[in-house]
């Protein structure tokens, strides 16, 4: 993650990490921690991090596949 300094209004997006989306994906282990090592980083130099979460009907609210992995912790 760059550094950019002088930029109130950035935030670092987190899209569809969620166990029914990244599970059996190629890399997934790696893709997971890349993204877990940019939120700590977003943390630490308090950037906010904003959480999306896709659903549809193969995706439901609330289920478990539409949990964020757990690896990562939002808030």
């Amino acid at each position: 993650m760059s550094t950019l300094k002088d930029r109130p209004n950035t935030a670092l997006l987190v899209i569809d990490v969620q166990k029914g989306v990244v599970e059996g994906n190629h890399q997934r282990d790696a893709v997971v921690a890349n993204v877990g090592s940019l939120v700590e980083k977003a943390r630490r130099e308090r950037v906010p991090v904003v959480w999306v979460q896709h659903s549809d009907k193969g995706l439901a609210r609330g289920s478990d596949a539409w949990r964020i992995v757990p690896e990562l912790t939002p808030g």
